[in-house]
């Protein structure tokens, strides 16, 4: 069968040049990253950026290289995600966190300046907390620790159900429309992307529902959600009030997927972190409204000298 979205992934265009692989020194999995170095010599911390479920290192397309003009910007895919090996096992928060400090030590960097988005926000979070002494400050996009347990619905229940889950995302295999059809709820509006993002999402959303590792380590990651949360997000609670790393939040003020009420209730708990509403996005203010974002991460960078 000749299909194209069976074909490698191809990085965004810009991105390309900074694209490589990595073996990790202790897990030993192979890892796709792209590796921007600044372009004036900085004795600022890198930037590790940290993309949510289902996405890729190239959710970073439009931030990468405006914030790369100071410092070095590493953006990785995720083991199970994108272009690095998805290898067959329970994908918890745990397994997320050995790897990134696995990537840092690969990278022999000592201190990192953390970004996260979605579900990288919930990595970034915990690490941020779990190991202060190796992150310089936290930016969280549209994804943290919540201050409030989330609502476990019946929708949810039966997506999350073994087959009936696969099942509904083989069912987008062969159906391209549909495929992309079903990103429209991470965006304020999909139309007012540009013609290039649209056409990159189209193909990447349809590569994506053609991988069978990716789909058994999406819904890993949701079935070890719930359980890890339960377990680990008390104890989290009383460590974010007292976290000594500068913290910027940044939330689309019209995000469907992890509601903006969540964003207040971290602020409320962390006084200190300094939230930003951005109008017209939805949950992917990067791709969306991406020059407030890295202004808001450039204020943030400078108001502190790591």
């Amino acid at each position: 069968m000749n299909n194209k979205y069976l074909q490698p992934m191809q990085p965004w265009p810009s991105l390309a040049p900074y694209a490589r692989i990595v073996q990790l020194d202790k897990s030993r999995l192979r890892l796709f990253i792209f590796d921007a170095e600044g372009k004036a010599r900085s004795d600022k911390a890198p930037l590790l950026l940290i993309h949510g479920l289902g996405d890729e290192a190239d959710t970073w397309r439009h931030v990468v290289e405006p914030l790369a003009q100071d410092r070095r910007v590493i953006a990785l895919d995720l083991p199970g995600f994108g272009r690095s090996d998805k290898p067959r096992r329970a994908y918890s928060l745990a397994f997320f966190n050995d790897i990134i400090i696995d990537l840092l030590d690969t990278l022999a960097i000592s201190k990192a300046s953390l970004v996260g988005h979605s579900l990288g926000g919930i990595i970034a979070h915990t690490l941020a907390l779990d190991c202060p002494h190796r992150f310089t400050d936290l930016t969280l996009i549209d994804g943290c620790l919540s201050p409030y347990p989330q609502k476990v619905t019946l929708s949810m229940v039966v997506r999350l159900l073994p087959f009936v889950a696969e099942r509904y995302y083989n069912g987008l295999r062969g159906r391209p429309d549909a495929a992309y059809a079903s990103l429209s709820a991470y965006y304020a509006d999909m139309t007012k992307l540009q013609a290039d993002d649209r056409a990159f999402l189209y193909d990447r959303v349809n590569q994506r529902v053609w991988s069978d590792g990716q789909r058994d380590a999406y819904y890993s990651v949701l079935r070890q959600m719930p359980a890890w949360m339960a377990r680990h997000n008390r104890s989290h609670l009383n460590l974010i009030a007292a976290s000594p790393l500068p913290t910027l939040v940044i939330w689309g003020r019209e995000d469907r997927v992890v509601p903006i009420a969540v964003a207040e209730a971290l602020v409320a708990l962390f006084p200190a972190a300094h939230l930003l509403m951005v109008p017209g996005s939805g949950h992917m203010p990067h791709q969306e409204q991406p020059q407030q974002v890295v202004q808001a991460m450039k204020s943030h960078i400078s108001s502190f000298h790591p």
